[in-house]
């Protein structure tokens, strides 16, 4: 998926799913929960050093990508769930619930496409793909779709 469709798919599962985990309609920490979970959703293309995130944190991420290939540890739940707790760790338990948020959007939609992801790795390596090609109308048509539904429940 590209980086908008990752954006706002961070920002939609904070909207749809921060109640799940923890995170008020307070209209602050609901706030706080959304940029939360819209960075955390761009976070695991640091892998990727040509990606936006990649781009952004460079140096940092062409050490990543030495370290790990594109769609492999960081592309998994067992590497988001790390996520939590060193966030929970550093900062709170609903600054935490925003990050997984966040993160897993982005495996999830990441999931979705032809490419895949092996969302237990390194424990297994057996990948998960769905039907979507990055890029494609129908990666559009999901993204009209949840900026939609985002702006419906924030209206």
């Amino acid at each position: 998926m590209m980086f908008l469709t990752h954006l706002i798919g961070g920002i939609f599962s904070a909207v749809y799913f921060g109640s799940f985990l923890g995170i008020s309609n307070d209209n602050n920490q609901r706030a706080v929960a959304i940029i939360v979970a819209a960075v955390f959703a761009m976070l695991p293309d640091i892998d990727m050093v040509k990606s936006k995130a990649g781009k952004s944190l460079q140096p940092f991420s062409t050490l990543i990508s030495l370290l790990f290939r594109h769609r492999g540890f960081l592309h998994s739940f067992v590497f988001a769930a790390a996520v939590y707790f060193l966030v929970q760790y550093l900062f709170s338990a609903t600054i935490a619930a925003a990050a997984f948020i966040g993160y897993s959007s982005h495996l999830l939609l990441d999931m979705a496409t032809k490419e895949g992801i092996q969302p237990l790795s390194p424990f297994l390596k057996s990948k998960l793909k769905g039907i979507i090609r990055t890029g494609s109308f129908l990666e559009q048509l999901t993204l009209a779709a949840m900026t939609f539904l985002t702006l419906l429940k924030l209206a």
